[in-house]
């Protein structure tokens, strides 16, 4: 392909998929393990008491280079015995996003709570109902320096001399969120190395304007998050790890999907050590280049590393880019580096939960 083409097409997919997704947030291929913002109906689900969280990913490198996609996330979250049977949940959850030659920047803080219910079953196959809500808080800049504008183009090059369009822009801007959800869940076995679970969120119930125009509005669209998974056992040491979540959110859609193969080194009935290998794929209604219609592809293929050391959970994924967009990435996506720190005390009752 000529050099001047790839420049086309890599302009036109950006552009076409800025125009689709405007207003959207951001994801994480590893999407269950920062599950406060998945959904906050997730926060304190754990056989432990308590877990810290933090992911980053880098997208778009290949193509973007030094204004490559850059996400971090973190959470902390505990849960607190109510009576014999039933918990509730709190967390605390940051991320930061940086993209483009504009630095544009979104910084999210937010407060889960949740309350998991016992509704029925016997240690072997108990199942809760949990209710969750979130209030959170975004702030969004950007670099209005950092750009060039149509009105600094004097018919043959640019001039920084010019009168510019940045008076019509606010550097930054802050917003209130609030969030809802509902998640169910169920041990499959007394010793908590089969579950299932699934979940309905609700994010960004209040529609904040993120526009930096002056005058301008662009909401922040609802969000709907279906997602689930389990964990079952296909020999003593042996587990297949499904997971599955689907985003609708304004005119996007996103599908994740995939599953992952886990294998305990322990021999124990509580597994301290183990790794589990994956794959899955990431579906998305994408922009067509020269066209207002956007058609449901596959956008990339991931492949996933997760290891258990005692309290500590570390995954790597790598995602292997198989839109149209592949002339421009050469297949490179985006790489996720993950990592997840429980405590517990083996003395209290441990629940048959999901291992986010």
């Amino acid at each position: 392909m000529k050099s001047g083409k790839l420049f086309t097409l890599i302009i036109s997919v950006l552009f076409a998929s800025m125009n689709t997704a405007k207003a959207q947030d951001m994801h994480f291929s590893q999407f269950y393990v920062s599950n406060l913002t998945l959904n906050p109906a997730t926060t304190g689900v754990m056989s432990c008491q308590m877990r810290v969280s933090a992911i980053y990913r880098n997208q778009w490198a290949s193509v973007a280079g030094k204004y490559a996609f850059n996400t971090f996330g973190l959470g902390v979250e505990g849960k607190f015995n109510v009576g014999k049977k039933d918990y509730v949940g709190a967390g605390l959850s940051v991320w930061v996003d940086r993209a483009g030659a504009s630095a544009m920047t979104s910084i999210q803080a937010a407060l889960s709570a949740s309350y998991l219910k016992k509704i029925g079953g016997r240690r072997a196959n108990e199942h809760y109902l949990v209710a969750g809500a979130q209030i959170g808080f975004t702030q969004r800049s950007i670099r209005l320096d950092q750009l060039r504008w149509g009105t600094n183009w004097d018919g043959s090059a640019f001039n920084p001399a010019l009168p510019d369009n940045e008076d019509v822009f606010n550097k930054s801007l802050a917003v209130a969120d609030l969030s809802a959800g509902l998640l169910w869940f169920s041990a499959l076995d007394k010793n908590n190395k089969s579950n299932i679970y699934a979940g309905i969120g609700f994010q960004h119930l209040t529609k904040a304007n993120l526009s930096f125009i002056t005058q301008g509005t662009e909401p922040l669209f609802t969000k709907f998050t279906i997602h689930g998974g389990a964990e079952a056992r296909l020999a003593k040491r042996l587990a297949l790890v499904p997971n599955f979540a689907v985003f609708v959110q304004g005119p996007s859609t996103q599908l994740n999907v995939g599953t992952g193969i886990k294998f305990d080194f322990s021999k124990k009935s509580t597994s301290r050590q183990a790794f589990t290998l994956g794959v899955y794929m990431r579906g998305a209604n994408m922009a067509q280049v020269n066209s207002d219609q956007a058609v449901f592809g596959v956008d990339a293929l991931i492949a996933l590393l997760r290891m258990k050391f005692g309290s500590s959970n570390i995954g790597f994924s790598y995602d292997i880019n198989v839109s149209k967009l592949i002339g421009a990435s050469r297949g490179n996506g985006g790489f996720e580096l993950s990592y997840v720190w429980t405590l517990c005390n083996h003395k209290g009752r441990r629940l048959g939960c999901p291992t986010f």
